[in-house]
């Protein structure tokens, strides 16, 4: 590989459709559901500025590690989420390009990717030595084991149709044909997304912050961006795998298509957290 497919790769890691690029869009989003959230309920809102500013003054604050934690893992968690999601962006085609990182069979490795963030809150509330961290970390895998199998098996389901395992053959509009698949995907997405009624990791009015109870400063904000993150990447995937299109041939305007159709999914989410209350693990896992 030479210096400038070199520079190449780290452009598309770090600026696009990497890091800088997926992290503006998914804060972008996360004011999208916070927003609608407000409308729904009668109340204004934050400006679209706020998630920015809540990740830039939590990198600007020093990371507490309590005492009794277990340092390098409590440290670690963050930043293995934040990295599993960047990487996962660039396994999901966006408008007509096919994904920088795309490969026979990198739909397996994405779903691995897209569990990353969760095994991530696992660890970080467990090795902090927080009672309500651990029972959060304990939540948060009980409701992974349920979420995890209806979205497997919801993508296996377009893949066996497609014959294939790799993202590009996967680009048809699935919705009319498997609407039961979408459905799914959709639920699976909310609570792995930590939604309402499926936030009962974090559950503040019971258990704090849950799992992310003693972090603060620059873990915390890594925390935040893979969420933010994670939003864009679910719902990229659903548009790719079920609403892909129409494309008018130009690429910024296919991108725009792409962006308009996740905050589309997006705003959908929240019409449930706004409708709905918060229900028991039990329940979650039946459901």
């Amino acid at each position: 590989m030479n210096t400038l497919e070199m520079l190449h790769v780290v452009f598309e890691l770090v600026v696009y459709p990497g890091l800088v690029f997926s992290a503006t869009v998914g804060l972008v989003l996360t004011w999208v559901m916070r927003k609608s959230v407000a409308k729904l309920q009668s109340r204004i809102g934050p400006p679209i500025y706020q998630p920015f500013a809540d990740v830039l003054k939590l990198l600007a604050k020093e990371s507490i590690v309590p005492a009794r934690a277990h340092k390098l893992m409590f440290n670690l968690a963050p930043i293995m989420s934040l990295a599993a999601v960047v990487v996962a962006i660039l396994l999901i085609p966006i408008g007509t390009r096919s994904p920088p990182l795309g490969f026979m069979g990198d739909i397996i490795v994405l779903l691995y990717l897209l569990a990353i963030p969760t095994i991530g809150t696992v660890v970080g509330g467990s090795s902090s030595a927080n009672p309500f961290g651990a029972v959060g970390a304990s939540r948060e895998m009980s409701l992974m084991v349920a979420y995890e199998i209806g979205m497997i098996l919801s993508v296996l389901t377009l893949c066996l149709d497609a014959g294939s395992l790799r993202m590009v053959d996967l680009s048809h509009p699935y919705l009319l044909k498997y609407p039961l698949a979408a459905i799914v995907f959709l639920i699976c997405t909310h609570a792995k997304l930590g939604l309402t009624p499926f936030d009962i990791p974090e559950a503040k009015t019971e258990i704090m912050a849950g799992p992310y109870t003693e972090y603060s400063g620059r873990n915390l904000a890594m925390f935040k961006l893979s969420r933010a993150i994670l939003m864009f990447a679910l719902s990229s995937l659903f548009v790719s795998l079920f609403i892909p299109g129409p494309f008018v041939g130009v690429y910024i305007v296919d991108v725009m298509i792409h962006l308009l159709k996740c905050a589309v999914i997006v705003i959908m989410l929240s019409v449930v957290v706004a409708s709905n209350p918060r229900v028991r693990v039990d329940q979650a896992v039946k459901f």
